[in-house]
């Protein structure tokens, strides 16, 4: 694909695939009009490093299309590449893509292009995580109803790793922390909380 400015290479991945914009920020636990904005009316002005290195992965293209760095290749059919997510937006500090066993990571999902790494910031999930741990998350679509377990949400300060437990009868959510030092948010509204992804793994630093 010849070099274009990243909004018009989105676009036309867009169209090129089917897609809608709606579907395309979905896929990045966005807003529906996130991608729609973004192409059109140039707001964001630069999408943030999670977003490139996801939508690299998702259309199988360099993360240069987008406005990022160029992404390493997999080393033959045994490694996959997936996307560090950082913990704020503004998170460079973290490799765009890590490679690891395609087999492995097979067996942990039945949609390794859906599975993003985020590190553990703080101590909100202690004694289950702690800082500095990393998680592997299936990207969450909209259409999926969430069950209890981890999971990675979207909040003002960024992304964070939290227990999340249903209310059946009342369709309702809680949103609970593993360290009784941090409050829960309970009796959330589903569409209240911005899901990214569940946790289908955790690495542990064994101190």
């Amino acid at each position: 694909m010849a070099k274009l400015d990243p909004r018009r290479a989105l676009d036309e991945l867009i169209k090129e695939r089917g897609e809608s914009y709606s579907s395309v920020s979905r896929l990045l636990s966005r807003n529906a009009a996130y991608i729609q904005q973004f192409i059109k009316r140039g707001s964001p002005a630069h999408l943030d490093d999670s977003d490139i290195a996801q939508l690299s992965v998702h259309f199988g293209v360099p993360a240069a299309v987008f406005g990022g760095d160029e992404v390493p290749e997999s080393a033959g059919l045994s490694t996959i590449a997936i996307p560090v997510l950082g913990v704020t937006d503004a998170d460079d500090s973290l490799g765009r893509v890590r490679l690891v066993d395609e087999a492995w990571l097979r067996s942990l999902s039945h949609k390794p292009t859906g599975v993003s790494i985020v590190m553990v910031e703080g101590d909100a999930m202690y004694p289950t995580l702690r800082d500095g741990d990393e998680v592997l998350i299936q990207r969450y679509l909209a259409n999926e109803n969430p069950r209890d377990g981890l999971y990675v949400i979207r909040a003002d300060t960024g992304l964070l790793v939290r227990r999340i437990a249903l209310e059946p009868s009342r369709n309702r959510i809680c949103v609970l922390t593993d360290n009784p030092n941090y409050p829960n948010w309970d009796s959330l509204p589903r569409n209240g909380v911005q899901i990214v992804g569940r946790v289908i793994w955790a690495g542990l630093h064994i101190a």
